[in-house]
């Protein structure tokens, strides 16, 4: 007998709907996905490019196996990481569902009041949610939880790349480990995910005790793929950004004759394209936005660049999304993360990378955004500036640093490897939180109860239970918690404020910002300005303001348009740790001769002078430099591993510095270097000790509430890499017996 197809697996009401919806034919992963759902009961992890068709392959077996009761609960849940994300999906699941008559709902903190009492009062079908608003579930409306999803059978988890090794994933990891120990029987998890640097660690992220047994599916990438890596060396001397302004203090502020060329040649390559361009940070983002707009105004030419990060108003955000979306008028945008994932905004013909990225997933995500017809290929073109090397210059700039991140991150991503996730990080503040929520949800918790919830079967499984006692303490002596003399632990005074302000929700940081209006109209929020005083000039959303008036009691800033203009602050951090692979690779490419074709005229030159820097000073060989008194040792080991070199050195009272891919020994020879360090092969310090010299250690949201020893235990696990600098010390060159004496 023939075994059935996958269309013919399908509910027959939605085999019709995909009729009306003129479905010709499915996609191989979602084949593969319709049989591995409907014909088994695993977890599930698909991994596709962007615009792969990664949606549909869950959701219509996962439609096909609720379609005939979908009124009972929420049958399916969608978590997704962005509420524009959410709202894309949502219009695309409504329309799928229509005449099937599934009812698809939305939840998120747009979303309103009215709406959300609908689902709360008739819940059914499929509920798409951020981890915060199942947060404010649990915290506001923990006796509807058993009604809403007494028949839960299936949780999608999009872009979950984005969640796994961060405070927001083991938030979320938590949250659904909670929800799903309410149910009696069990709950599918189905994962989404263009770039999974490491399946293992991913499986094991679903399911800890039964990493196994999740079934993948991978579909493999045949696009034609279209790059370029354009270099530009920027001379020191510049001119302002803000007209006829004289203040050179902030650099941020400063425009050189390079960043116009950049510019010009942004214009040139993306000007009538729908097409996205990414930067590491939201001022270089309003930088190049604002130059190209002066640009094309002293040219004549309409301005059809557009920008979008998340510190710009919703209004802001929506407007552009929808112009990208438009067919009428081609636009490029300048945008920052928030459209690195899979929000629908249109047919991106063409990518721009401003500077190296910080990953090799980010990069292969970005690129993955152009390229989503069937006969298009992905192309991006990437941009690196540099500060032009002379031999006055600093030794590590004269090797183009972030020319070289850009080149290794390229060569990985085509050897198709990406930063495997570090699943095992100690998320203690997230543990604070979700300590809180369970004592909030509950009214009261014991301490055998929340190790039961939160660790035996929850999501904290690397924590201990003396650890969770420690942690309690601490929060204890915070006023965080309190416990009872019955042995219940409570919410203290202070906790109390925390778990009923709407910050709460979150698991990460968000930081204060001050509004900007226009005439009653948000355009976006900043963290500080460039100037003080009502003569003010700023930049934002790629436009000039005159700053007339700053309320700090409300927190506004209200402006008028203006000639003038200057970058202000955003709040955000620094990028992610560099995996040692990365930093290997760029000692790699110093160390060939083969120059990759990819590489624009002035990319290549730069590339040959960096190599021509290392081939005279030796340091591929040995790996020293004597720079003055001063001497670097050019490490390669990547982020955590240098960081944890420095530790070492501050730990033998060295004045050293941490130079990303060198540290800088201040008046030591190399010879002084080595035997320092050559002493930890045989006495090898505790991470923990070492966690000691680095006098930042609140990263995370409620770090602040945690004892010294408890931060100390947390960084060295999530920061340093003992291993990895005990390795990098073993590669170092023996020290000769003359150089010795």
């Amino acid at each position: 007998m023939n075994k059935p197809t996958a269309f013919q697996r399908l509910n027959p009401i939605i085999q019709e709907e995909l009729y009306r919806m003129k479905w010709t034919a499915l996609r191989s992963i979602q084949v593969d996905a319709i049989h591995a759902i409907l014909g088994g009961n695993k977890h599930l992890i698909i991994s596709a490019n962007t615009a792969g068709g990664k949606t549909e392959a869950a959701f219509l077996p996962i439609l096909s196996e609720i379609v005939e009761d979908h009124t009972s609960s929420v049958r399916a849940l969608y978590v997704g990481p962005l509420k524009a994300l959410i709202n894309d999906q949502f219009r695309r699941l409504e329309e799928l569902c229509e005449r099937a008559e599934i009812p698809v709902h939305k939840w998120h903190g747009d979303v309103g009041q009215s709406k959300k009492h609908q689902v709360l009062k008739s819940p059914g079908g499929v509920l798409l949610i951020t981890p915060e608003s199942i947060e404010s579930l649990f915290i506001n409306h923990p006796d509807k939880l058993d009604i809403l999803f007494s028949h839960l059978s299936f949780i999608v988890i999009d872009e979950m790349h984005a969640f796994l090794g961060t405070e927001r994933g083991a938030q979320l990891r938590s949250l659904l480990a909670r929800l799903t120990q309410r149910a009696n029987h069990q709950v599918r998890i189905i994962g989404l995910s263009a770039t999974l640097g490491d399946m293992t660690s991913a499986q094991k992220w679903v399911d800890q005790k039964n990493p196994d047994s999740i079934a993948m599916i991978k579909s493999g990438d045949n696009k034609t793929v279209k790059y370029i890596i354009k270099g530009y060396r920027r001379l020191k001397s510049g001119e302002e950004c803000g007209e006829d302004s004289t203040d050179k203090e902030n650099a941020e502020s400063i425009a050189t004759p390079d960043d116009f060329r950049l510019a010009k040649d942004l214009i040139n390559a993306f000007a009538g394209k729908t097409a996205l361009i990414f930067a590491n940070s939201k001022q270089q983002l309003e930088l190049y936005a604002d130059l190209t707009g002066r640009l094309l105004l002293r040219a004549g030419r309409p301005n059809l660049f557009r920008i979008h990060h998340g510190s710009l108003s919703k209004a802001e955000r929506e407007d552009t999304e929808e112009a990208l979306r438009s067919k009428s008028s081609p636009t490029a945008t300048f945008c920052s993360s928030t459209l690195e994932l899979g929000i629908d905004v249109g047919n991106i013909s063409r990518v721009g990378q401003i500077g190296a990225p910080w990953s090799v997933s980010s990069l292969k995500q970005r690129l993955g955004r152009s390229g989503r017809g069937e006969d298009q290929a992905s192309e991006l073109w990437l941009y690196v500036v540099e500060d032009a090397a002379t031999e006055q210059s600093k030794p590590i700039d004269r090797l183009y640093p972030q020319l070289l991140r850009a080149i290794a991150m390229t060569e990985l991503m085509l050897e198709d490897w990406c930063e495997p996730p570090d699943i095992e990080r100690w998320h203690l503040s997230t543990l604070v939180q979700q300590i809180m929520s369970v004592i909030a949800e509950a009214g009261g918790a014991s301490a055998l109860t929340l190790f039961e919830r939160l660790i035996t079967r929850g999501a904290f499984k690397n924590i201990d239970q003396k650890t969770l006692v420690r942690v309690l303490r601490s929060i204890g002596a915070n006023d965080l918690v309190e416990q009872t003399t019955e042995g219940t632990i409570i919410l203290g005074l202070k906790g109390e404020r925390i778990v009923r302000s709407f910050e709460f929700y979150s698991a990460f940081v968000t930081e204060k910002e001050l509004r900007v209006l226009h005439r009653g109209h948000l355009i976006g929020t900043v963290s500080a300005l460039p100037t003080t005083g009502a003569e003010g000039f700023l930049i934002l959303a790629g436009r000039r303001w005159k700053i007339i008036e700053i309320n700090l009691d409300r927190e506004e800033i209200l402006v008028e348009p203006s000639r003038g203009g200057r970058l202000p602050l955003f709040s955000g951090s620094s990028g992610p740790d560099l995996h040692p692979r990365i930093h290997e690779k760029m000692r790699e490419i110093l160390s060939d001769t083969r120059v990759p074709v990819y590489l624009d005229q002035v990319a290549k030159e730069m590339l040959q002078e960096a190599r021509a820097f290392a081939r005279e000073s030796d340091i591929l060989h040995h790996p020293f430099f004597r720079n003055g008194n001063d001497t670097l040792w050019f490490t390669w080991c990547g982020t955590r591993a240098n960081r944890t070199l420095l530790g070492l050195g501050l730990y033998k009272e060295l004045d050293v510095s941490d130079e990303g891919i060198a540290l800088s020994f201040e008046k030591m020879r190399d010879t002084d270097i080595q035997r320092y360090c050559s002493q930890f092969l045989s006495e090898q310090p505790d991470p923990v000790k070492l966690a000691e010299y680095f006098p930042v250690k609140i990263v995370e949201k409620y770090d602040g509430f945690l004892t010294e020893d408890l931060l100390c235990e947390a960084f060295a696990r999530n920061y340093l890499d003992l291993p990895g600098a005990l390795k990098t010390i073993k590669g170092m060159p023996l020290i000769s017996d003359s150089e010795a004496s």
